[in-house]
């Protein structure tokens, strides 16, 4: 912070300074996350927040909803060819956007912090896969 005089005739005076920390810790078991946050507010941490659930590795996940939406377009596809008494041909192209998703902050409970820790509850990630796929029409 900086005060002068308001009509300028004084130059600018230092008179405080404000720091801050950030600090980012990965947490495998979640039973420990309230253990962890009691320890840090022990130790004088007076702000946080932002705890957010991530997965170390989503690709079989991924994967899986690949397949699943791509067998859902083919079941739409046939059931659309039929309506319109044509027949499905061979695939032209299949093009697919997955969407990560964004962790999901969750927030602790009211807690009596003399009695227990801080209770953390853990959510759940979806994974959005989108597909698109081009028949051929006979």
């Amino acid at each position: 912070n900086y005060t002068n005089k308001a009509d300028g005739s004084q130059e600018a005076e230092l008179v405080a300074y404000q720091v801050t920390n950030t600090l980012s810790v990965r947490v495998r078991d979640v039973d420990k996350t309230g253990d962890i946050l009691d320890k840090a507010v022990s130790l004088g941490v007076n702000q946080g927040g932002g705890i957010a659930f991530t997965n170390d590795d989503p690709k079989a996940t991924i994967v899986e909803a690949r397949k699943k939406a791509v067998a859902d377009a083919i079941a739409k596809a046939k059931t659309l060819a039929e309506a319109a008494g044509v027949s499905l041909g061979r695939v032209i192209e299949i093009t697919d956007q997955n969407v990560a998703p964004v962790p999901m902050p969750m927030n602790a409970k009211a807690f009596d912090a003399a009695r227990a820790a801080v209770p953390v509850q853990a959510g759940e990630n979806a994974y959005t896969v989108q597909v698109t796929v081009t028949f051929e029409l006979k």
